[in-house]
């Protein structure tokens, strides 16, 4: 014989005054409550049972949230043997749900729910809390620490400018799972201390105010990884001193910025593993923005590829990646929204600002990555490569400067921006040869100081970092070759009358970096002066001294500096052939100059 037993009816003198009396529905959840059993409010309808229709639903759904906080603050104790919980589905919830500075036991489900008051949860201490696929008009938990996970999955939150989300300080010992979240206005976890992962995968944070914030995360700290792939952000996303156990993943977002100039704030940065913000590949093609032609490494026909998209600064200032960084395929724009008026200082600001950022792995700018404004990545140490292949940015600028790439560079040519600068930038090596003459064009690019949109600047140190990579490598000729290229270009820079003893240089020895192209010029001359004095008979101005003249030799007297047959002791010469002894003397001077440069630099591989 089976005895059944039914949960009694919550007695009037259990219930606090305040609530009243309770509805049939309010009955239902006290009943549940001690055993923590799921009361299910849907209609089977999932149309007609979504939270946006709430206004439609019956009244048997609704419930006070008063009810609901005086349930969690343990005004009902759980059964013996079981755990008390609030576990509702599909309730609309009137008034306000408070339970601040309270300590709440009981875990609390609230999934597709609609909220018509705001949530309060600051500086409460709280068992786990899932309000996943609800809507709500705010949620505060200031302070609140969970212990447990905190779930807003596909939560929509219809807030204000200023209150949407106000999690501050908050501490969840577990997860936090936002993937899906509709938020306007500002979420806020300034802070927030989180032990496991954080998720934003697919959101949408909105908040056009002027210098609106949608994500404000600074200082957070996340044991795990922090994952927004395919995040929509309207307003800066702001990570400003945050700390990310492992990784950072934020493939296929979109990021608009406010007037502040900034989509993404993250100066100061830590994440312990690698950061990405690349294209994003989908099967289902859904919120694509190119399709990628040809089979793609699974075996499909096609790929839909949705890019990562900033539209403003990506901001990384003084950063620190333990992996590698990852921008293939993203497209960043300089300024602010394309829909926005034209703010002057836009062409100032720059695409990527990650000044004296350190990078333990690779960063990488490939796989079709592009931009038009600037890659500012001074001071920036890459302890990896620097991976331009297959860059796709013509028009940016790349700049370099004070930075190292301990890794090298891997390029193609075709991959440079057109406008870089490079002073101070130190590499190992390329990913593949190139000789010098392909490769010196490229510091041609440099540009001018105090006029970033020119070209044309002049900067020694990139020319000498060449030279070192081909003397690395043993080639001291492809090494002369950048040198010489080097004084060239430092000659174009001078007014036309200070170039003529260069272009003079140049022609006899190449600057010193071409001896046999002087030894050549001394054997030429000398032949030449040869012929002349074979022509023109000198005067005898030694009596004493019978010799007979040798023009080979009196031209060699003038023409080697330091070496003397006496000729000229007992030959001269007047008038015209007197000025030829002279030129000749002159360029031998030159020619001996040159040649000990030339000798000296071959000696000390320079």
């Amino acid at each position: 014989m089976v005895v059944m037993t039914r949960t009694p009816v919550p007695r009037r003198s259990d219930v606090p005054l305040r609530l009243g009396r309770l509805t049939a529905t309010e009955q239902r959840i006290w009943r549940a409550f001690p055993r923590g059993e799921l009361v299910d409010l849907r209609t089977g309808d999932p149309a007609a049972d979504a939270p946006a229709e709430a206004d439609r639903w019956d009244a048997d759904r609704v419930v006070r949230g008063e009810v609901i906080a005086a349930l969690l603050l343990g005004v009902s104790p759980a059964a013996p043997g079981a755990v008390g919980a609030v576990r509702i589905v599909g309730a609309r919830i009137t008034g306000e749900l408070s339970v601040d500075h309270g300590r709440v036991a009981a875990p609390l489900l609230l999934r597709e729910c609609r909220f018509d008051g705001p949530v309060d949860l600051d500086e409460a201490v709280t068992g786990s809390i899932d309000l996943s696929g609800s809507r709500l008009a705010s949620l505060s938990a200031y302070g609140a620490h969970v212990r447990g996970t905190l779930d807003l999955h596909g939560v929509v939150v219809n807030g204000t400018a200023e209150l949407a989300v106000h999690a501050d300080g908050i501490t969840v010992d577990g997860s936090l799972n936002a993937d899906g979240i509709a938020v306007t206005g500002p979420f806020g976890l300034i802070n927030a201390v989180i032990g496991g992962q954080v998720t934003f995968n697919d959101a949408k944070l909105e908040n056009d105010a002027p210098d609106g914030k949608s994500l404000n995360a600074g200082g957070m700290r996340v044991g795990r990884s922090l994952l927004a792939r395919g995040l929509e952000a309207t307003g800066e996303v702001r990570l400003p001193g945050a700390h990310i156990g492992s990784a950072l993943l934020f493939d296929g977002a979109r990021l608009t910025g406010g007037q502040g100039g900034s989509a993404f704030q993250g100066e100061g940065l830590t994440v312990a593993s690698s950061a990405y913000f690349r294209s994003l590949a989908r099967r289902d093609g859904a919120d694509s923005v190119d399709r990628a032609d040809g089979p793609d490494r699974s075996g499909g026909q096609d790929r839909a590829v949705r890019r990562f998209t900033a539209a403003g600064t990506v901001r990384l200032v003084g950063a620190r990646i333990g992996g590698g960084l990852y921008f293939g395929g993203a497209v960043l724009t300089a300024g602010t929204a394309s829909t926005a008026p034209v703010d002057p200082t836009d062409k100032e600001r720059p695409a990527l600002a990650a000044s004296r950022m350190v990078v333990e792995g690779s960063i990488y700018f490939d796989d079709g990555f592009h931009t038009a404004g600037e890659l500012r990545l001074t001071g920036t140490r890459i302890t990896g490569h620097l991976d331009l292949r297959d860059m796709d940015s013509p028009d940016a600028l790349l700049t370099l400067y004070a930075a190292t790439a301990v890794g090298g560079v891997r390029d193609d040519l075709e991959s440079w921006p057109s406008r870089l600068n490079l002073d101070g930038f130190s590499y190992d090596s390329f990913s593949h040869y190139l000789e010098a003459r392909e490769r010196i064009p490229l510091l041609a690019r440099q540009v001018r100081r105090g006029a970033p949109d020119r070209i044309g600047g002049f900067r020694a140190q990139p020319y000498e970092q060449l030279a070192a990579y081909y003397r690395g490598l043993g080639n001291d000729g492809e090494a002369r070759t950048v040198l010489l290229a080097k004084q060239r270009a430092l000659r174009r820079r001078l007014p036309w009358w200070q170039r003529v003893p260069g272009h003079l240089l140049d022609l006899l020895v190449g600057y010193g970096y071409r001896p046999l192209r002087a030894i050549g010029w001394a054997v030429g001359l000398l032949a030449a002066a040869s012929v002349y004095f074979a022509q023109v008979r000198p005067d005898h101005v030694s009596t004493e001294d019978h010799s007979v003249f040798n023009p080979v030799l009196f031209a060699a007297d003038h023409l080697i500096p330091v070496i003397r047959f006496g000729q000229p002791e007992v030959w001269q010469y007047h008038g015209a052939a007197a000025v030829v002894t002279v030129v000749l003397t002159v360029l031998g001077w030159t020619l001996g100059i040159a040649i000990a440069a030339a000798a000296t630099r071959t000696l000390t591989r320079s």
